[in-house]
């Protein structure tokens, strides 16, 4: 019988991008990953997305909760153009 392979672990993760934060109380600017955010947001609420308004994310240094819109700010993942995929591709 011949070998079987093992299957690779896909070592890329997709990169979401992060939202900056700002605290105001201790002047302090700091970035959270989407996926830390999203993680917040299951254990919260029960559903996870690209909002901020009822998420609670504190300060690093001074614990202070972050509650102003005007102090968050998305940037953007750096995303690279999908492939597009057309019918004579399909392998079906």
């Amino acid at each position: 019988m011949g070998k079987k392979k093992k299957k690779r672990k896909q070592s890329q993760k997709e990169d979401f991008g992060s939202a900056e934060f700002y605290c105001t109380k201790c002047d302090y600017r700091f970035e959270i990953d989407w996926e830390t955010i999203w993680d917040i947001q299951e254990c919260t609420h029960g559903y996870v997305g690209y909002h901020l308004n009822d998420t609670f994310i504190s300060c690093e240094k001074c614990g202070e909760l972050i509650e102003d819109e005007e102090t968050m700010e998305v940037k953007k993942p750096s995303v690279t153009p999908s492939q597009f995929i057309s019918d004579e591709t399909l392998p079906f």
